[in-house]
């Protein structure tokens, strides 16, 4: 199992924002979250990835309990989400978008090409874009490279 969430719980405040959530997701597969405005979607998330502690519950990402866990922990992990409106640096190259991210989370230059070839492979044409300015690619490549 990749992520599991067990009677996950938080509050915002005295405001109870997530009741006993419980999620299970296996590598590969696709889920989506819906609900009306207010139902928790972006609560879910911003608990999974640290942002917001959880009161009570487990999570386990790859086996792991990630539920305490600081959130660059967690995206070192491999957890990441990527909000809606593709926060890129538009008149930048796609190359140099991805290396700003990668900077952020991994300061040495092994580390950093890793994860570069790792979003190729994912995103392969990413890498045949790596020279264009971020600002011109289509919604659905600067959502990849949002992601990358």
């Amino acid at each position: 199992m990749l992520l599991n969430l067990e009677r996950v719980s938080t509050f915002y405040g005295k405001f109870q924002a997530l009741h006993e959530v419980s999620l299970r997701v296996e590598k590969g597969e696709i889920v989506t979250l819906l609900g009306s405005n207010g139902a928790g979607k972006s609560t879910l998330l911003k608990v999974i990835s640290g942002l917001l502690p959880s009161r009570s519950g487990s999570i386990q990402f790859a086996g792991e309990r990630i539920e305490r866990l600081r959130p660059d922990e967690i995206v070192s992990r491999g957890v990441s989400q990527c909000p809606e409106g593709r926060k890129l640096f538009p008149e930048m190259t796609v190359l140099k978008n991805l290396r700003l991210g990668g900077y952020i989370h991994r300061r040495d230059r092994p580390s950093l090409e890793r994860s570069l070839e790792e979003v190729f492979r994912l995103f392969p044409i990413l890498r045949e874009r790596a020279a264009q300015m971020a600002g011109t690619l289509s919604g659905g490549e600067q959502q990849m490279l949002a992601m990358g």
